[in-house]
């Protein structure tokens, strides 16, 4: 399995642009996947750069209803004609980030929600022998208080966004059971465990934000919820990769916890596991 990163908020070189937001590129022997799409056309750009071929990508997974990770979506759909894109249920829902009170809009754009090429998943979904995609995470262990910040929009009002609208892709290729997520909001403590519940089996890589960062507020998570966070990730036999929301200052203590199982990615990171 080859990933190859597309949009993330900081670069390896100044030869690739970053953004806040997620985009991964993810090659299997049997798909060409993106995983997240960032929220706007800076994956193109760099897809071309890293000469990967956005038309032939046989597979998307937007992993929650925000912008940052599926903005770019209509971009996408204009340049490629055959993948099949996968979105929760909910996705599509009027979700908000509020700051200094005031409500700005951070949903996806609910006028793509009728292409006949989108398929909602509500629960679990499998979609072959390789891709297992599942969301409904109710656990709260070590949840993050940047949540506080983001809202749903039902019936006029604003209410804290419970994240339903969030799901995970489990990829399992010869020897590797891979987990990935975008933000993690639900939790990845929370949402590991819940994935190797669904399997019965321990995952050997995870690959996601941790959401131990506000980029509203530029605070980070208490130093103490941080290293909780890492000595329960240390504990499992997987090994972790992290990115976007995490913030590198909270990674910084992340790694001094967690050591050699936890690394960074950056756009224009290229690796194989």
């Amino acid at each position: 399995m080859k990933i190859t990163v597309l949009v993330e908020n900081t670069t390896v070189s100044s030869e690739y642009k970053s953004k806040h937001g997620l985009c991964l590129y993810i090659e299997t022997a049997n798909h060409k996947i993106l995983f997240d799409l960032g929220s706007d056309r800076l994956f193109f750009e760099n897809a071309k750069l890293l000469d990967i071929d956005i038309g032939a990508i046989d597979t998307v997974i937007i992993s929650h209803g925000h912008t940052d990770h599926g903005g770019a979506l209509k971009l996408f759909l204009d340049k490629n004609n055959i993948a099949k894109i996968y979105v929760q249920d909910t996705a599509f829902e009027k979700y908000y980030a509020k700051v200094l009170g005031v409500p700005f809009y951070a949903g996806l754009d609910a006028s793509l929600k009728e292409n006949n090429r989108i398929i909602f998943n509500k629960n679990k979904l499998t979609i072959d022998d390789e891709l297992f995609l599942f969301s409904d995470v109710t656990n709260r262990e070590c949840y993050s208080t940047s949540n506080n910040a983001l809202f749903a929009k039902k019936n006029g009002k604003y209410v804290l966004d419970d994240f339903k609208h969030e799901q995970n892709l489990i990829i399992n290729e010869k020897n590797n059971i891979v987990l990935f997520a975008g933000c993690a909001h639900n939790g990845i403590i929370n949402i590991q465990k819940k994935a190797e519940f669904i399997l019965d089996k321990e995952l050997t890589h995870v690959i996601s934000g941790f959401h131990l960062y506000n980029p509203i507020s530029n605070k980070q998570e208490s130093k103490e919820m941080i290293r909780e966070v890492g000595s329960i990730l240390q504990k499992s036999h997987a090994n972790f990769y992290t990115c976007h929301c995490t913030g590198k200052k909270a990674y910084d203590i992340l790694k001094d916890v967690m050591g050699e199982k936890v690394n960074y990615l950056s756009t224009g990171t290229v690796f194989e596991i």
